[in-house]
Parts: C-alpha cells; sequence; structure tokens
C-alpha cells in the first residue's frame, strides 16, 4: 500500500466534460482519476455539485461516489459539497446513508451554503419545495435525520432515515469561502473545509481556521478540530507546459460569467480565441487564482499554502481537458511533495 505524506492531499473534482466529450466520458475519467488517486496516496476524492454548466458533469454528486465506491477500496468518498439550500435534508441523510452502506467509514459529507449555479437555475432545482430556511435550521434538521437524534418537541422526531442501521451517518464538514462557515463548523463539531480556490485570501483563510479551532465543540466524528483548504492546482513537467494547460480554466472563467454553458473548452480553443483587453483580463485573473507550474514549484506553493492557512490538509482541483494531463499532474505533484518531505520538516507548523 502506497503511504501517504506527512502532509495529506486529497482530490476535488467537478467531472470536466470537454469539447467533442460527453457526459458519458467524463465520468468514466472521473472513475479513473479516482482510482489514480488512491494508488498514488490521496486520502480523499471529493466531488464538487455544480448546475447549468454544459461543461461539468458533477450536478449530483452522489450517482458519481456510488460508482467511485465500486472501484475503489481505501479512498474516502466525498461532497465537497452538496449545496444545502437545494435539498431536502432527509434527502441528503439517506443518500449519505445509503453511499456509507456502500462504502463503509469510507464516506464524507461536505455541505455548503452556496446555491452552486445561478438564481434562476437554484429556484428550478428547488421547485415548490420551501428550503429558504437559515442553514443552521438546515444543518440542525440534517444532523436529526442522519442519527436519529431529534430534539425535543421536533416537528419530525420519530422519523427514520433509511437505510437504517448504526454507523451510517459520515462525518461532516462545512464548505467555507468567506469565513461564514468557521463557526458552523465549530459549534457542530465538524470539519472545516476552506475553498481557497474560490477565494484565495490566504489572511481571511488563516483568521477562519483559527477562529473555528478557537471554538470547536468536539464530537463523535471529530475529537479535534480538522482544517482543509482546497486550492486549484494545474501541474506539469515544466512550467511552460503548465502554463498551457491552464489556459482552457481562463476561458471557461470568461465563458461562465457571461452566462455561457459551453463545454469545457481544450487547449487549442483557449490559445486560438480572439480575447478582447477586457476578456483577457477576466481570463487571466481567473487563471492567478491556480497555483500553476513544474512539480517542484507547485510543492513549494503548496507547502506555504499550508503554513500560512494553518491548514491540516490540502484537497486539489485540477481542471484540465485532458484526462492523461491531470491524472499525470497529481502523480508529479504526489512525487514531488514525497521527495520535499525527505530533505525538509513538515509543512505544518502552528
Amino acid at each position: 500500500m502506497t503511504t501517504s505524506p506527512a502532509l495529506p492531499l486529497s482530490v476535488l473534482d467537478l467531472v470536466p466534460v470537454p469539447l467533442g466529450s460527453d457526459a458519458a466520458q467524463g465520468v468514466r475519467d472521473a472513475l479513473h482519476l479516482v482510482q489514480t488517486a488512491e494508488s498514488l496516496g490521496y486520502g480523499r476524492y471529493w466531488v464538487a455539485e455544480h448546475h447549468n454548466m454544459a461543461s461539468l458533469a458533477s450536478s449530483v454528486p452522489l450517482a458519481v461516489l456510488a460508482a467511485a465506491s465500486q472501484v475503489t477500496s481505501r479512498i474516502r468518498l466525498g461532497s465537497g459539497g452538496v449545496m444545502l439550500p437545494n435539498h431536502a435534508p432527509l434527502a441528503v441523510a439517506e443518500g449519505y446513508r445509503l453511499l456509507s452502506a456502500l462504502a463503509p467509514d469510507r464516506v464524507d459529507l461536505g455541505l455548503g451554503r452556496a446555491p452552486g449555479t445561478d438564481g434562476r437555475t437554484a429556484s428550478a432545482l428547488r421547485g415548490a419545495g420551501n428550503y429558504e430556511e437559515p442553514f443552521e435550521r438546515q444543518l440542525g434538521d440534517l444532523i436529526a435525520f442522519g442519527t436519529g437524534e431529534f430534539p425535543a418537541g421536533h416537528p419530525y422526531a420519530g422519523t427514520v432515515a433509511s437505510p437504517a442501521g448504526e454507523g451510517l451517518f459520515p462525518p461532516l464538514w462545512i464548505l467555507s469561502s468567506s469565513g461564514h462557515g468557521a463557526h458552523v463548523a465549530a459549534e457542530a463539531g465538524a470539519g472545516l473545509a476552506f475553498a481557497w480556490h474560490i477565494n484565495p485570501d490566504t489572511a481571511l483563510a488563516r483568521a477562519a481556521a483559527d477562529a473555528y479551532r478557537r471554538a470547536f465543540v468536539p464530537s463523535e466524528a471529530f475529537a479535534q478540530p480538522r482544517v482543509l483548504v482546497a486550492a486549484s492546482v494545474i501541474c506539469a513537467a515544466t512550467q511552460e507546459e503548465a502554463e498551457e494547460l491552464s489556459l482552457p480554466l481562463g476561458l471557461m472563467f470568461l465563458r461562465l460569467r457571461r452566462g455561457e454553458t459551453a463545454p469545457f473548452p481544450t487547449v487549442e480553443e483557449a490559445r486560438a480565441y480572439p480575447y478582447t483587453p477586457q476578456e483577457r483580463a477576466v481570463a487571466e485573473a481567473a487563471r492567478a487564482r491556480a497555483i500553476v507550474g513544474d512539480p517542484e514549484t507547485v510543492v513549494r506553493r503548496l507547502r506555504q499554502l499550508a503554513r500560512d492557512t494553518a491548514a491540516d490538509e490540502l484537497m486539489l482541483g485540477a481542471m484540465m481537458p485532458d484526462p492523461a494531463a491531470r491524472a499525470e499532474g497529481y502523480r508529479l505533484i504526489m512525487e514531488a511533495m514525497r521527495a520535499a518531505e525527505t530533505q525538509a520538516e513538515p509543512a505544518i507548523a502552528y
């Protein structure tokens, strides 16, 4: 079995669907990626919930994770995350209890309070359901359904989330990109996952981690606080190749900003796109949020990020249209991380 590095690394997948491909191939690529990640020693494989995007096939993370549970045996599988306002808490509790039955002791339930899409699509997702309750109340209902432990007088007390059985409700992680989730995670005794790839404000991430640790209330799932920081990473054998592979990321975000839902662009498409100066600035700003480079450069920046944010582990999202290049990037990072750790002290130093 491959040993994990001292600074644990995990994988965040959005299941990209490049131009010329389709969702079926995107899911097959995702299953190959999770197997590769497991063989390399990555600790977790999470899938993020996104909607109304032709470039991604991650609208139902649970479906991808259920398939992944059948082709892996060790890596933890989780949502990064379920956008709770889009769903009835009972449905989430039942879905992830069932996933735990498929992958015992390997499931994480990450939860976010953003819709993961535009307002119109969020309204369509929720339909006639009334899920406009405060996130904290939804979270409380989810925990009650998941554990079967309801507060006195709860209107749904006695409802049994299926499948029934002990130990099926997974550990909770609260996602945050603004720091708001830190106190929610602390009070719930959950893990904190900071989305640095969305908001690369290192000082804010550190402040959220510190506030979370100060207020943390131990739980059955987490005896100690646990901070995960997610970063967007494009890694290749050389800096030049990595820069080339990052071009589609910029064009994808430009199109999202314009409300377009085209497939994930290829390198060739992104290179040939006739950017206006304003468009190029938007694309470059999106690429600047990612850590891009050769393995040594990427690992140096990741270790610094862990120190600066007081992260217990890092989760890496590699948004590239070529699945082979994506898998190779994860391999290069893991090998470079192990090499760096044999030459220096571990990255975490609070």
